[in-house]
């Protein structure tokens, strides 16, 4: 594995990010903060338009289908670009005011803290870039990285490289790489920076733009990761720099051709040659550096061995998806593995990868996640059962197999070829994990038949089932489990770790002695049933989870399983806010109801006679013996129609108010007694909301 701790955009950032620093430290006022970061980002946003623009025209001249696509899809990054701005600016301008009211150094820090310091931090490279000079500010940048880098692989379970190389250590041999090309006649000096020749390259027999062939004549496509791309200094459009000349403002290494640094594809070309030779059999990396990336690293390094096939296999990953567009930090459209730790576990994300193909992109999406998530509980509750089943029936009780137990012996058979077979077509990890998921639900068959023929499920067989899914599991990095264990191994159920055995089984017997002490404590004070009932899931659900293990209850039986306490306690708070949330419903549609009726009552208790003059609309109306209007404030008389309603009404009135007085006769504290109710179900839904 290599480490790129040399180029454009780690100088850019590192070199931003000394400068925001400085400019923070000696920023005083606040006025000028604000000027300086509304000027900042209306240049930027200016810039990227432009952008946008050029983007767009070359677009239009495009003739190649896969070009057109790859060029669509950059316009999509720019437009994204372009929207990130504008949010910085509108919320500058929201929180310009607020910062005015802090005011002096709280309310700088706050602004400062928003995304549009970026646009600010751009704006003072292109003045202030030029005076920094010292390397210890890129060290120091890509050495946070890495090691953040590091800590996430370590926490995601991810191995090591068998060896790791940096560009910085490496500066000697990437100059001896690019003085071969030289002297091959494949490079040529200008202005003491030194170009790849493209013209040179394909008039001596070989091709250049192997893997995207498409993509070749595109300036906008060939300058990814290469600032100062369009130079006079080149011979034709097509060719990248081996070595460029240091500008003020960036690092730079002693060279023939004068103080400079490498280019991005020298880099690993030069690396990678080092460590492996001539020819190397797989090399790895995302869909997005097929080209230029990866075409110019090979055009390179045929360049400096006289081959024409330094790479035998390319695999290309596809990308991390957010709406579409590439996971990308100068997207701003991401979300780091620390924040996705602290919601998922890294067998979870682990799950999520290996259910998708490899070499295509996934749309991160709580729509993929909770598939993962149910793939995952699928296998858990399997290796249940089978343990259950396990610890149930002894192997000693094995019997003759029947015709369900030769089945299953066939369907095991049957799932280890398919498995092999959608591995070895193009790695098919998620065709594998549907596979093992598909001999998980026959196994359940197996064993649902076995309990409604009064039978017992052969022991051997289920262990045979479990063992090889457990070892699928283990190829994936999924389970850690030994060879011949079931599920998915110590780390996720605290089993085996260090210390003595009482330290390894106290979270366990502690959570039994507890419910020992309060079940007595609960009997001698004359405990209900129920009560007893909810000491038992009580114990269930917060001493047995928070010591890792899963209590399922199955009719007058229990089963169980050790799970990682973090993914127990998470699925028991989930079953928690939707049964808050089911009961928050129930009673909010009671309240409505009761309300409705409280309305009706409240009502009803108007006698009839009084219920049209109590209302504004029918004042001054003139009225017969009953209350009922008869016309209206004009003298006019009412017309048939309306006489009608109001007679309907009126005798509803009637049969209401006879049902009223008799309830009052029954409980003449009946409708108090119903806003009691309704104050006690506005309690419990508050009560809830909290």
């Amino acid at each position: 594995m290599n480490i790129t701790d040399v180029d454009d955009k780690i100088i850019n950032r590192a070199r931003r990010n000394h400068l925001m620093d400085q400019y923070r430290s000696a920023a005083t006022d606040l006025n000028k903060v604000i000027e300086d970061l509304e000027r900042a980002v209306e240049e930027e946003l200016g810039k990227q338009q432009k952008k946008i623009s050029e983007t767009g025209e070359e677009f239009a001249k495009a003739t190649l289908s896969r070009q057109k696509d790859e060029l669509a899809d950059r316009v999509k990054q720019e437009q994204l670009k372009v929207t990130k701005i504008i949010e910085a600016r509108d919320l500058l301008q929201a929180l310009k005011e607020e910062a005015k009211k802090l005011g002096g150094q709280e309310g700088i820090d706050m602004l400062l803290g928003q995304n549009a310091a970026d646009n600010l931090a751009s704006q003072l490279d292109a003045k202030l870039g030029a005076t920094v000079t010292d390397h210890a500010i890129y060290k120091s940048h890509t050495l946070k990285y890495e090691n953040e880098f590091w800590d996430d692989m370590s926490a995601l379970g991810c191995g090591y490289p068998d060896v790791l190389v940096r560009v910085t250590e490496y500066m000697d041999k990437i100059v001896e790489y690019v003085e071969v090309i030289v002297a091959n006649k494949f490079a040529y000096v200008a202005n003491e920076s030194v170009y790849f020749d493209t013209r040179a390259f394909r008039e001596a027999g070989h091709r250049y733009g192997k893997l995207n062939p498409a993509a070749v004549g595109s300036s906008m496509l060939a300058s990814e990761s290469e600032s100062n791309f369009d130079t006079s200094e080149k011979r034709t459009s097509c060719d990248f720099a081996l070595w460029k000349k240091s500008k003020p403002g960036e690092p730079s290494w002693d060279s023939p051709w004068g103080p400079g640094r490498p280019g991005w594809h020298i880099e690993c070309s030069a690396m990678a040659s080092d460590i492996l030779g001539d020819s190397i059999d797989i090399h790895t990396g995302g869909h997005d550096l097929q080209f230029p990336h990866h075409d110019n690293e090979l055009a390179q390094s045929e360049a400096y061995f006289h081959c024409h096939e330094w790479v035998r296999y390319f695999f290309h990953s596809g990308h991390l998806s957010i709406d579409g567009l590439k996971m990308s930090k100068s997207l701003k459209n991401f979300i780091t593995i620390k924040t996705a730790l602290t919601m998922y576990t890294a067998r979870q994300l682990r799950t999520l990868f290996v259910i998708q193909s490899w070499d295509k992109s996934i749309n991160f999406s709580t729509t993929v996640v909770n598939e993962a998530l149910g793939k995952e509980k699928q296998l858990k509750n399997f290796f249940a059962n089978v343990e259950s089943h396990l610890r149930q029936h002894p192997m000693e009780g094995v019997q003759r197999p029947g015709l369900d137990e030769k089945q299953l012996l066939s369907r095991v058979d049957q799932a280890q070829i398919q498995v092999r077979e959608r591995l070895e077509d193009n790695f098919d990890t998620a065709g594998a994990i549907s596979e093992l998921l598909s001999l998980v639900r026959d196994v359940h068959s197996y064993i649902d038949k076995c309990k409604s023929a009064s039978g017992k499920p052969q022991p051997s067989l289920l262990k045979k089932a479990a063992v090889f899914v457990t070892k699928i599991l283990i190829v994936f990095g999924l389970s850690d489990a030994k060879i011949c264990e079931i599920g998915f191994g110590n780390s996720t159920s605290q089993v085996g770790s260090t210390g003595s055995l009482a330290t390894v089984v106290a979270p366990y017997v502690e959570g039994w002695v507890s419910l020992r002490d309060k079940v007595r404590s609960a009997v001698k004070s004359g405990a209900s049933q129920g009560s007893l009932m909810e000491l038992t899931d009580k114990v269930r659900d917060e001493d047995m989870v928070d010591a890792g293990v899963c209590v399922v209850d199955a009719g007058n039986t229990s089963t169980w399983r050790l799970d990682d306490p973090t993914i127990l306690q998470r699925e028991r708070d989930e079953r928690r806010l939707k049964l808050k949330e089911e009961k928050l419903r129930i009673l909010r549609q009671k309240r409505l109801q009761k309300a409705n009726l409280l309305e009706k009552l409240e009502a009803s208790s108007i006698a009839p006679q009084e219920l049209f003059k109590a209302k504004d609309e029918y004042k001054d109306f003139a009225f017969d013996e009953r209350g009922v209007p008869t016309h209206n404030k004009a003298g006019k008389e009412l017309p048939k129609n309306a006489k009608k309603k109001l007679e309907a009404t009126y005798k509803r009135a009637v049969t209401d108010h006879e049902k009223f007085k008799d309830s009052l006769a029954k409980d003449p504290r009946f409708l108090q007694n119903m806003k009691v109710e309704l104050q006690e179900i506005d309690s419990q839904i508050l009560l809830l909301e909290q």
